[in-house]
């Protein structure tokens, strides 16, 4: 995964905490019986990517020191993965509600799916998938001194 890629997943962790939900990147189901409320575990779990026009070339942007840069970049759709595991049964729809209402980290969710819940037997929780699709760019500036790529970014979708 991509520095933006994972800035983005990061993000979007970041904002079901300050929404008072528990999420992780990464899950231990060792731990979690431990726990007393439901646990999200925030993944990437598909990109498609497009075209973003001739070469990919999407046109200038000012730096922060004024000179115009040019940009790169392709539309891309991004597809969280985000395991819930909770000592009984809930703790999806609160994840739910915030990526519909909110977004994902400044994406507008195109479609959230949940899947049936489950009783893992072996670690004693319940588990569900939620599925978010978002449309975004994931954009690149070209340095002008040695024409690589930087400046990775997942931008919003253009409408």
């Amino acid at each position: 995964m991509t520095g933006a890629l994972r800035a983005w997943r990061d993000g979007v962790t970041d904002q079901l905490r300050k929404n008072g939900l528990n999420a992780v990147t990464a899950m231990d189901c060792a731990r979690a019986p431990r726990w007393r409320e439901a646990v999200a575990a925030v993944s990437l779990s598909k990109a498609v990517c497009a075209p973003g026009g001739f070469q990919n070339y999407l046109g200038l942007r000012k730096g922060p020191d004024g000179v115009e840069q040019e940009v790169y970049g392709q539309e891309v759709e991004l597809t969280l993965a985000l395991d819930i595991f909770a000592p009984r049964d809930g703790g999806g729809d609160a994840c739910l509600e915030v990526l519909v209402c909110q977004g994902a980290a400044g994406l507008t969710a195109l479609e959230v799916r949940a899947d049936r819940v489950q009783f893992l037997e072996r670690d004693g929780l319940y588990r569900q998938e939620l599925l978010c699709r978002c449309g975004a760019w994931l954009t690149a500036q070209v340095d002008g001194e040695t024409g690589f790529f930087t400046e990775f970014e997942v931008k919003g979708r253009v409408t």
